[in-house]
């Protein structure tokens, strides 16, 4: 029919109308998420069915966001299947309730950035979520980000306890914090990391507040918390459990200090270390805090390991409960320890470190250590609780542990047998400790049946636990210990029969009795 000037309508097949609706509405939709700043993953052919691979889509939203100059980039509920997403300064990244981002089985896939690792090796960095060299980021939200680790372990060749073993290669962080600015991260999950989990890295005012992290309790290396050479980190209100260590600072080779961190109000659960500073420590720490934390059940609650030359100082550990309770032989409630990686390494410093308020039910010993000429100096242990539902003998695997977060080269130290071990140390003090040994049976969650060690993947270790006491420990045992005091009055041996103190060449104070 012609029209008014007599020209014919132009005519679509059904096929091009759809395409041209369908363009149609996209530009309608990505217009009003430019006016109003929100910019939905869908709106850019997300689909949410945990089977398309939705890469694209998302990293479009956020170029989007990113190209108007910020907004809001929302994830609705559904699953999004997806490879390495960047993003970009001045972006909110809202994981709503109910959605997952399912990280591929496609390393490939992963978004990869030129770096280096721990030790100054340069390497591929791959990550399932970036954040490099940006400033001004949120992530939020009730959503979750899954690793689906497995793609990246091998099967375990026995029924838990047992570690698990990674395939090489793979991601090096679920998500990762590097060289960027004033970025925030809260109230999301993240689950099944094949690696690292949250990584923060050489950044700046950076605040972790109320995430969760679920991973498998044997999972390689899925630490939960990274902090590596970044200055002024918040963690508060977290709740983990996972494998590897459950926050942790590190310092790398030719990398930044660690300053000014600050982590409070978390629950945590781990085969190893709860709360922790190092093993990689090429540069320095100071001004770190953690308090009012609860450990559900760790290898360790707190532990410092200096083995690359840094020096740590001005620490402050407060308020802590918790219990050693893992399927691991030798767990220790606390430990410091300077080492060396390699007899090269430079010489570590330990420092001005105070240790308050911590409570722990526990079957292992606290270790303090450090290898000559270093020393450890200036540590203060005050208002310190221990109580034993079952005391393990240290002897049964200390003396030919391999692990290198044990003084290997201090036999004497993995053997003694005292709730409290130090060598080496410069003004030690310790007040205020009481101790709780065990009865007449242990309890039954304590009856660990198989128990493993850090990091070996053969030797397991079976106990009878008709025994409560596998052997009699001392109250404390000191060796090379220059000036301080203990007072420590209310702590007594396991038995009569055991010293209660053991000092070797040591000038140290102490009051033991009232």
């Amino acid at each position: 029919m012609p029209t008014c000037n007599g020209q014919r309508p132009h005519t679509f097949p059904g096929s091009h109308l759809f395409l041209f609706i369908a363009l149609l509405l996209t530009t309608v939709f990505n217009q009003a998420g430019a006016q109003n700043g929100a910019f939905r993953i869908t709106d850019y052919g997300a689909v949410g069915d945990g089977i398309t691979l939705t890469t694209l889509a998302i990293q479009s939203a956020i170029d989007a966001a990113a190209e108007a100059g910020g907004g809001r980039v929302i994830v609705p509920p559904g699953k999004y299947l997806t490879g390495g997403i960047e993003l970009r300064d001045n972006i909110i990244f809202e994981l709503q309730g109910g959605a997952t981002l399912l990280g591929t089985d496609q390393l490939d896939a992963y978004a990869t950035h030129e770096g280096t690792d721990q030790h100054g090796k340069a390497i591929q960095r791959r990550y399932l979520v970036s954040v490099t060299g940006v400033k001004n980021v949120l992530i939020e939200g009730k959503g979750t980000i899954d690793g689906q680790g497995k793609f990246y372990w091998e099967t375990p060749a026995a029924p838990p306890p047992q570690w698990i073993k990674a395939k090489t290669p793979r991601p090096n962080a679920l998500l990762e914090v590097a060289d960027s600015e004033n970025i925030t991260i809260r109230d999301i999950t993240l689950t099944n990391s094949p690696n690292w989990t949250c990584h923060i890295m050489h950044s700046q005012d950076v605040v972790v507040d109320g995430i969760r992290i679920i991973n498998d309790l044997f999972a390689p290396n899925a630490d939960g918390i990274d902090i590596t050479g970044s200055q002024r980190v918040r963690v508060t209100n977290c709740d983990i459990t996972t494998c590897d260590d459950a926050i942790v600072l590190k310092t790398w080779k030719d990398g930044q200090p660690c300053e000014d961190v600050t982590v409070t109000n978390c629950t945590l659960e781990t085969l190893c270390a709860a709360l922790k500073l190092g093993t990689e420590s090429y540069a320095d720490y100071r001004r770190i805090t953690f308090s009012n934390c609860a450990v559900r059940a760790a290898s360790r609650l707190f532990a410092i390991y200096v083995r690359d030359g840094g020096t740590v100082e001005d620490v402050l550990v407060s308020n802590i409960t918790g219990s050693t309770k893992a399927p691991l032989v030798l767990n220790r409630p606390i430990q410091l320890m300077i080492a060396k990686r390699t007899p090269e390494s430079p010489v570590g410093r330990i420092r001005n470190v105070s240790i308050e308020q911590v409570s722990c039910e526990t079957d292992g010993r606290i270790l303090l250590t450090s290898i000559e000429p270093d020393r450890i100096s200036d540590v203060r242990i005050r208002n310190l609780h221990l109580r034993y539902p079952f005391v393990e003998d240290p002897t049964a695997a200390g003396s030919d542990i391999k692990s290198a977060q044990f003084p290997t080269t201090l036999p004497e130290v993995l053997t003694a047998k005292a709730a409290i071990v130090a060598k080496n140390i410069d003004n030690f003090q310790l007040e205020g400790l009481t101790i709780t040994w065990p009865e007449y049976q242990v309890p039954e969650g304590w009856q660990i049946p198989v128990r493993i060690i850090n990091g070996d993947f053969n030797r397991k270790f079976r106990y009878d636990y008709q025994q409560p006491k596998q052997t009699e420990l001392g109250v404390f045992w000191g060796e090379n210990l220059n000036g301080g005091r203990l007072i420590i009055p209310e702590a007594a041996p396991s038995s009569p029969t055991v010293q209660k103190i053991e000092l070797n060449n040591a000038t140290i104070q102490y009051q033991a009795t009232n």
